[in-house]
């Protein structure tokens, strides 16, 4: 149930926002004070092993009532919508690497909301069969990030050759089944010793500060005190100065933006969509504000969540 205060505060937002923004300040509503599921069911893409399982047991802490893996990043999506799942854990961004662009392109065409998120320190690792070494292996498989992220390790190895792979756990799980000296994987030293591979090379990342974040999605926005990160997306009229006008609220009500990343726009060939993040609570008046004009001046709009951030760890 929404407080007096918190009831104040959005009522009192309204008089200064443009009309046709109390259907926005509804949805936000439905999401104040909103408890988490508790023993949820949980999903993740990959398979035992995989980075996303490491974040999903993490995040959860245990208390997940299930811990279920999908093949692709969608599953997860579709998983969730049809209430097979309670919260999809899937990446979002790298620190080396950078965003995971297919994650970010579901975002924009599903109803769900981020509801948290959780930054792993990422350690890659030469996976291969008994017998097998560096000097034997010429095919290395893993996911694209992976073999991104190990750049320089593959550029001082030129006789290995890089091919990409759905996950870096099914990687490792591909070269146990092929037994081939010659293959070799990138992964986590959980996935070696699930699938009963040797560390040929540790620690083979380019950058030793390696980290990716994950974001919890859900159904329903899940909003209290504590959330203090606002994700959203939109596009903009095809026109001069119209994505710093759009930025410029943020400014005017004293928001510190966070990040701007752009995509092209599906369907649209030279329109893209801006993901931002952005310092606040959707509590904060001058917040729903700064929103309800970026709405207002948007060709297309989503609220993507509004979420406790996680801090920098050295895990």
């Amino acid at each position: 149930m929404t407080t007096p205060r918190i009831e104040k505060v959005l009522h009192a937002s309204i008089d200064k926002l443009y009309i046709g923004s109390e259907e926005f300040l509804a949805e936000i509503e439905a999401g104040l004070g909103t408890a988490a599921v508790s023993a949820p069911k949980v999903g993740y893409q990959g398979v035992a092993g995989s980075f996303g399982e490491q974040a999903a047991l993490e995040y959860f802490g245990g208390t997940a009532s299930a811990v279920t893996n999908y093949r692709e990043f969608d599953d997860v999506f579709s998983a969730l919508e049809r209430g097979e799942i309670d919260y999809g854990v899937l990446p979002i961004e790298n620190s080396t690497a950078g965003d995971v662009l297919e994650v970010a392109d579901l975002i924009t065409r599903c109803s769900l909301y981020v509801v948290g998120e959780h930054i792993i320190r990422v350690r890659h690792n030469l996976l291969g069969v008994s017998g097998a070494s560096t000097e034997t292996v010429r095919e290395v498989y893993s996911h694209p990030q992976a073999i991104s992220q190990c750049r320089d390790f593959l550029r001082h190895h030129a006789a290995i050759n890089a091919y990409p792979y759905a996950n870096t756990a099914l990687a490792a799980k591909f070269i146990a089944e092929t037994r081939n000296p010659a293959k070799a994987s990138i992964g986590s030293l959980r996935a070696a010793e699930l699938y009963g591979l040797d560390v040929l090379e540790r620690n083979i990342q380019t950058a030793e500060n390696n980290y990716t974040r994950f974001i919890i999605l859900s159904r329903q926005m899940e909003i209290t005190p504590q959330s203090d990160k606002i994700s959203l997306a939109f596009s903009t009229a095809h026109k001069s100065g119209a994505l710093y006008s759009i930025l410029a609220h943020f400014a005017y009500n004293g928001l510190n933006l966070l990040k701007i990343q752009s995509r092209p726009k599906p369907d649209s060939p030279w329109e893209y969509v801006f993901f931002l993040d952005v310092a606040g609570n959707l509590e904060d008046a001058n917040v729903l504000i700064a929103l309800g004009k970026v709405r207002e001046q948007s060709t297309w709009f989503k609220l993507v969540g509004n979420y406790p951030h996680c801090p920098h760890t050295d895990r």
